[in-house]
């Protein structure tokens, strides 16, 4: 009995590899930015895609290739807003804040941060990234994070460093692309 070939069969694309972001810092440009309120308060959501070298495109690349009808721009850095709420957290996240915008005006020329996100359009700024473990309907994998913002100087003369992979609790030993330890099977193949 042959088995008998669906309609669109010709134009169905196959699952394939996409080629993963390496480690490391990236120029990169933003295309959009907004206040969103989220568990942690309000964060700037911003959106980006890489602006130079070989990944030039990356995430719009990704976006294309994204045929879900739910898609999202895969390219983003939450920015958490500060609560001036005196906690340690908060004093943390004021940091995090103010190295973004400085990182932002000393790569932009004549460019002064005046409390307006949506001028962030247009603008280079340097993202440093790392992996970081997700787990998604049972599966675990890695995918690329912008784990910290830079000046576009730092980013060109590799003055920067790669923080550590965000692992999933209880993950802590494996490492992306790495390889977890299986007992062997002794079974017979069951087929």
């Amino acid at each position: 009995m042959a088995i008998k070939q669906f309609k669109d069969y010709s134009t169905t694309r196959a699952y394939t590899d996409s080629e993963q972001l390496p480690r490391g810092g990236y120029v990169c440009k933003i295309i959009g930015a907004k206040v969103i309120e989220n568990q942690y308060g309000q964060s700037i959501k911003v959106a980006f895609d890489i602006e130079e070298g070989e990944h030039k495109g990356y995430f719009q690349h990704k976006y294309d290739g994204n045929t879900n009808e739910d898609r999202k721009w895969p390219g983003v850095y939450l920015l958490n807003i500060p609560a001036d709420d005196g906690s340690e957290r908060d004093g943390w996240t004021k940091r995090r804040f103010k190295t973004f915008i400085e990182a932002l005006e000393a790569s932009n020329n004549n460019y002064h941060f005046d409390w307006d996100e949506t001028k962030f359009k247009g603008k280079l700024i340097g993202l440093v990234f790392n992996y970081r473990q997700y787990e998604y309907e049972g599966r675990v994998g890695f995918a690329p994070n912008p784990a910290k913002s830079a000046p576009v100087s730092a980013i060109r003369d590799g003055k920067f460093k790669v923080p550590d992979d965000r692992l999933l609790k209880g993950h802590e030993s494996e490492a992306a692309g790495g390889f977890t330890n299986v007992t062997e099977a002794t079974d017979d193949i069951p087929f």
